[in-house]
Order: structure tokens, then C-alpha cells, then sequence
């Protein structure tokens, strides 16, 4: 094993390792702190004594030149193969003033993923508080009650909580209906209530804007007050929809894909940084999903596709940073999202333009816009790996 030289900047060093191994020379780099400067920089080793002279004529060049296109777009492995068993005896040289080192890749660092473990439990911990509040809901109430209020925990937490739903829930609590049998006999004072909750404008997305327009005018549409309870203050409203969820294949989905993509990030970026990532994400996906839809979603997908895009992009941008995300998932979670694009689409014209009333249940904006946030901000410095 010898050391064959050093570049400044791990970039240079993860290119000329590629090019080393698209030649067939088993190598590896590792960062070291400059004695002088203190600066981090970065170690070439290479396996085999008898490629020590060819790979040094090439560092050479690869320093004069090293935009020529030999040493551009390398499809290779991102970590090295292991090194021979007395990688750990290697002995110092005078010229490069090499010293003996302990590990062959980049030195991992082994975290807690405090803050993936934290997202999966809040999410389930609120779930389960969620469910316990539909139950009791269920039990004095009735199923219609169900459908047609939130919970304690939606008010306070959804997006937005419009003066419109107070009628709903002054219905339900003066007039409870206890079977679906007793819709039909609904009293005429639960009915009022329920036709001013209908009639009190709110913001309900660009769907319902434009079916009102439809029917109503374009008047009647731009009544609609938006940013209700956010304009009152409660600022936490832009993220925390992203932490409810309502059903159990829901909140499972997401919880594994937070398992997958949050870990890999977490491994490589301080919590701050992904603190701030998932909340500009969360939230700019949110207030899309508003605009388009209403106050009405919840969940952590759109920031789920946003940690997708992020690592996507930070592969493409920064390969030596070392993301394991695999191609395959890239391209599920992408056809997933066109899918239900299309299907989106497809029911809103179904309503613009016959009687047909059926709106899918999927936040497929927030998907949208989170991916595209996501690759935004996998373009910006201040998210690359951290040095250590």
C-alpha cells in the first residue's frame, strides 16, 4: 500500500480516485488534517506497488488538466474495495511524510439518528392520539360526527381551521346522530347550521375556486378569506400538517421512507441542517397544497419526495458525499407522483366539465412541489456533508 499524493479538496480527490479505479487500480482516499494549516485535505493510496508509477503520472496530469474529459462523467462504485490485511502497517516515508492510518474509507461517523427516530415517534405518538380522539368522538357522537368534524388535535394542527367548521361542530354537539340511519332526520335547526357552515366563505383550493366560479361567478370565488388562523398568529400551522396522519397504511409508508432517506441525511448533515431542511420543505409544500386544494391534508409524503429530491440531486452534484440511494427508488417514488398527478387531473376535469363530484384524497401538490424543493435546496452549499 502506498500513498501516491494529496489534493485540497475532496472533489479532486473522489474524481482522480474514480478515474484510478475505471483504470483498474484498486484505491482509496481519506481526509487529514494539514500539520500547518490544520486545513482538511485529502490522501490517494493505492494497493499495488507495481501501479505506484503509472497512477503518479497520471496525478500529475490530472492536476495540470483536471478538466479533460477523460476524467469527467466516471460511472463507478462509491466506496473503495477493501484493502489488502497490512493496509495498517504501512511505515513512514521521508518524501510524502505519509503516516499509518486505520480505516480505508472516509472516516463514517456513527450517530444515534436522533432526529429520525424522533420524526417516526412523534408521528406515530400523534397518530395513535389522533385515533384515540375518533374514538371517543365515535362513542358520543355518532360516525356521522366522525366524517364531518376534526378532532382536538386536527384544529389545533391542520393547516388551517376556518370559521365554517364552527357550525359543523356546533351541529354535531347540539343535535348527535348515532346511526346513519337518523341523517335523513336531521332537525331543521341542525340543518341551518350545517348550510351556514356551507355558505360561510373560506378558502377552499383552487378546485373548489373554480367550481364556484362555475356555478356561482366570479364574485361569489374571490370572497373566499385564506390564511385564516396563520394571519392570527398560529405560525406553526405552515408545518405541522406534516405530522398527522389518519389512516394506517398512511403513516406506515411514510414512517419507512423516513427510515430509509432521513437516516442517509442524518449521517451526513448536523441536525440543524436537516431540522431546517425538512421545515422549508414541509413548509412550502404545505402552502402549495393550500393554494391548490385547501386546509383539508395532512402528512408527511410531500416532505418524504422533498428528502428523495434533496439526495437525488446531492448524487449528482457532490457523488463523494456518498448517499446509497438507489436508482430504483428514485424512479418509484417519481412514477408514484406522476401517477397520481394524472389521476388528479383527471378527476378535476371530471368535475369542471360534468356533474361528476369525486376529488381524490391524495396531496399529490405538496409531493410535487416537496421534490422540487427538495432538488433546490440539494443545489445550495450550506447542504453538504458536514467536516468533521
Amino acid at each position: 500500500m502506498r500513498l501516491i499524493g494529496t489534493f485540497e479538496t475532496e472533489k479532486e480527490a473522489y474524481v482522480f480516485y474514480s478515474f484510478l479505479l475505471k483504470e483498474g487500480i484498486q484505491n482509496i482516499y481519506e481526509p487529514f488534517a494539514d500539520e500547518k494549516s490544520g486545513a482538511k485535505h485529502y490522501r490517494i493510496w493505492v494497493y499495488d506497488e507495481d501501479d505506484l508509477d503509472f497512477s503518479i503520472e497520471w496525478m500529475d496530469r490530472f492536476k495540470q488538466n483536471p478538466n479533460d474529459p477523460q476524467f469527467q462523467n466516471l460511472e463507478i462504485p462509491l466506496a473503495a474495495t477493501p484493502p489488502p490485511p497490512d493496509y495498517g502497517q504501512v511505515t513512514e516515508s521521508e518524501d510524502l511524510k505519509r503516516q499509518p492510518v486505520q480505516s480505508i474509507r472516509i472516516k463514517e461517523r456513527r450517530y444515534s439518528f436522533l432526529l429520525t427516530y424522533l420524526i417516526i415517534v412523534l408521528c406515530g405518538f400523534l397518530y395513535l392520539w389522533n385515533d384515540f380522539q375518533e374514538a371517543e368522538i365515535l362513542k358520543d357522537k355518532g360516525p356521522i360526527a366522525v366524517q364531518l368534524t376534526l378532532t382536538p388535535i386536527m384544529e389545533s394542527m391542520l393547516f388551517d381551521y376556518p370559521d365554517s367548521y364552527k357550525y359543523v361542530e356546533e351541529a354535531i354537539d347540539t343535535f348527535p346522530f348515532n346511526t346513519y340511519k337518523e341523517e335523513k332526520e336531521i332537525p331543521p335547526a341542525a340543518k341551518t347550521l350545517l348550510k351556514k357552515a356551507d355558505e360561510v366563505p373560506s378558502w377552499r383550493g383552487v378546485y373548489d375556486f373554480f367550481m364556484t366560479a362555475k356555478t356561482q361567478g366570479w364574485e361569489s370565488a374571490k370572497e373566499a378569506p385564506m390564511f385564516e388562523k396563520i394571519r392570527q398568529g398560529e405560525l406553526w400551522r405552515l408545518f405541522t400538517p406534516c405530522l398527522l396522519h389518519r389512516d394506517f397504511l398512511h403513516i406506515l409508508f411514510n414512517m419507512i421512507w423516513v427510515w430509509i432517506l432521513l437516516k442517509q441525511i442524518e449521517d451526513r448533515l448536523s441536525k440543524w441542517k436537516i431540522c431546517l431542511l425538512i421545515l422549508i420543505i414541509g413548509a412550502i409544500s404545505n402552502v402549495s397544497q393550500y393554494l391548490m386544494s385547501g386546509p383539508y391534508f395532512l402528512g408527511f409524503s410531500g416532505v418524504v419526495v422533498g428528502l428523495a429530491g434533496f439526495i437525488w440531486v446531492r448524487q449528482k452534484k457532490a457523488p463523494w458525499e456518498g448517499y446509497p440511494l438507489q436508482k430504483s427508488t428514485i424512479l418509484f417514488l417519481l412514477f408514484f407522483v406522476i401517477a397520481m398527478f394524472v389521476l388528479e387531473i383527471f378527476m378535476f376535469s371530471l368535475q369542471l366539465f360534468s356533474s361528476i363530484k369525486i376529488t381524490p384524497n391524495i396531496a399529490n401538490t405538496a409531493h410535487i412541489v416537496g421534490g422540487l424543493i427538495g432538488m433546490l435546496l440539494g443545489r445550495i452549499p450550506l447542504f453538504g456533508r458536514r467536516v468533521s
